[in-house]
């Protein structure tokens, strides 16, 4: 996005080819009043469920109703394009991240900039505008509306780009209530995925043999010893929140949210594709690979499969979880959106025989994890998950059969986006057993050259005499919609102790669609 950022001379050229430029006084003591008008620069909306003959009217009528306001001298996307070939610069094909439409306007000379997006759905349309300051980068007003069914196009355009400065329509105002974001359909997807994933669960749990016998003869209560989770899924794998603490419960609105908390999984923008591998005490190797999507604009889905395995190959995990979630926009009048998410976990642990005599051991669990994440402010997020809630685990070591149960852990997190760079994070372990420790840890990334982030955090047990661990990273996030994709993201993170050395490295990819 830098490359927005041209010298002086390269910004009047631009001004010049839109003919914003001031004139010289001596030819022209008395200049045009338009000159004096604030300068402001549309960018085509983001349109879907229309045609093309429909999304070139909408674009139309934005321009048209702010010049219609008065005190605009208005620029379409089609003289944003002029200006840039005219100085051998390409238009970026899908601009939305507020720095990046300032970089434009910046580079054009103008005031400000409008963009956003526009949804027709049946009879109904929404529509969502954006006013940015374009010498402070900073977003003046946001609306977002959808007109009850039957409002006509110019009519939703005028109401939404009035109210977006404050007016009133008047007599062609149109009733209408919030916007959520654009409908989407993608019902049998959730269902497809969902069959593929237990049956792959089955088809591994039966190959490993652990579907052989579901008897067995005791039950081995974990509570007395809850201080001490022995389950793998509570390993930190992927590398964002690795490097921030291993926090992750308010920000899991990706593929990986699968394995923190499945009410973030509503808030997935899109198809959302990750990979990790980490090396843990230089004993372990772990993969995970996740996917999220949304089935409709409220309800969001995931998967995930993780692999565990040590390098002598004395035992070997796999995991399969399912995440769903829904996303209450309309709750209640007073409250901003808030999501509930369950994910339901298939474990499989083979601890495989080594020489005649031995003993082979195998195990098969099933497991739910309830959370929920709540928008408090625009930049503000709360999360709460109960992990293992509950997970049983029936043990299966050739002699004894016994049914182990895991106790439930209690997470809750908090997230602050500061600004456009600065992302803040912390969470908690709440004891829901004596025994149980307080935990508590927080993170931060920074953006830089909005393309590169560098992270680091820091995580504590005080409840037991253990040293503080320091985490830190970095990733690298590049806009795909050039090449039809949303997004690309590579992560590192590394895990220090700062008791014995025990060394720790995450490595993550993530893929946007």
């Amino acid at each position: 996005m830098k490359s927005f950022a041209i010298s002086g001379l390269v910004v009047w050229m631009c001004v010049a080819a839109l003919g914003v430029s001031a004139k010289d006084e001596s030819t022209n003591p008395a200049p045009d009043a338009s000159q004096s008008k604030i300068r402001v620069g549309v960018i085509n909306l983001d349109i879907t469920g229309a045609d093309a003959a429909t999304a070139a009217k909408a674009n139309e009528a934005v321009a048209q109703t702010l010049g219609d306001i008065g005190f605009y001298k208005v620029y379409p996307q089609a003289d944003l394009e002029t200006a840039f070939a005219g100085i051998k610069q390409k238009f970026p094909s899908h601009c939305r991240d507020p720095r990046c439409v300032a970089a434009i306007g910046s580079a054009l000379g103008l005031d400000r900039m409008v963009y956003g997006e526009l949804d027709k759905n049946g009879s109904r349309i929404g529509i969502s505008l954006v006013l940015l300051d374009v010498q402070s980068t900073q977003v003046s007003r946001r609306v977002s509306m959808e007109a009850e069914a039957g409002a006509t196009l110019a009519g939703v355009v005028k109401a939404a780009t009035y109210k977006l400065h404050g007016l009133s329509a008047g007599k062609d105002s149109v009733k209408a209530g919030p916007y959520f974001g654009p409908q989407v359909h993608n019902e049998i997807q959730p269902v497809i995925s969902t069959v593929a994933v237990l049956a792959a669960g089955l088809v591994w749990a039966a190959a490993n043999g652990t579907l052989s016998n579901f008897s067995h003869q005791a039950n081995f209560d974990t509570s007395s010893a809850s201080h001490r989770n022995s389950s793998s899924l509570n390993i930190p794998l992927f590398a964002r929140p690795s490097a921030m603490g291993e926090c992750y419960v308010a920000a899991s609105d990706d593929a990986t949210g699968v394995f923190y908390n499945p009410a973030g999984i509503a808030w997935v923008p899109n198809m959302d594709i990750a990979l990790a591998y980490q090396y843990r005490f230089e004993q372990l190797n772990l993969f995970a690979a996740s996917f999220a999507n949304k089935a409709t604009r409220d309800f969001g889905f995931g998967h995930a499969l993780y692999y565990i395995s040590d390098y002598d190959h004395l035992q070997n995990e796999m995991y399969f979880l399912s995440s769903y979630a829904y996303k209450f926009n309309r709750l209640l009048p007073f409250l901003r959106p808030i999501s509930l998410g369950v994910t339901v976990k298939l474990i499989n642990i083979n601890t495989p025989a080594r020489a005649d005599g031995d003993v082979s051991q195998n195990s098969l669990g099933a497991g739910l994890d309830v959370g929920m994440q709540a928008e408090l402010a625009d930049h503000i997020r709360l999360g709460v998950v109960c992990k293992d809630l509950p997970t049983y685990v029936k043990v299966n070591n050739g002699s004894d059969q016994y049914l182990e149960s895991q106790p439930p852990v209690l997470l809750v997190g908090g997230t602050y986006q500061a600004g456009y760079s600065t992302f803040l994070i912390c969470e908690g372990q709440i004891p829901l057993y004596s025994d149980q420790p307080w935990k508590f840890a927080g993170g931060i990334e920074q953006e830089v050259w909005q393309v590169l982030l560098i992270r680091a955090g820091a995580k504590k047990d005080p409840a037991f005499d253990q040293p503080w661990i320091l985490t830190a990273g970095f990733g690298l996030k590049i806009p795909l919609e050039w090449m039809g994709g949303k997004y690309f993201a590579a992560d590192a993170a590394y895990e220090y102790n700062l008791g014995p050395s025990l060394p720790v490295a995450n490595f993550s990819l993530r893929m946007g669609f």
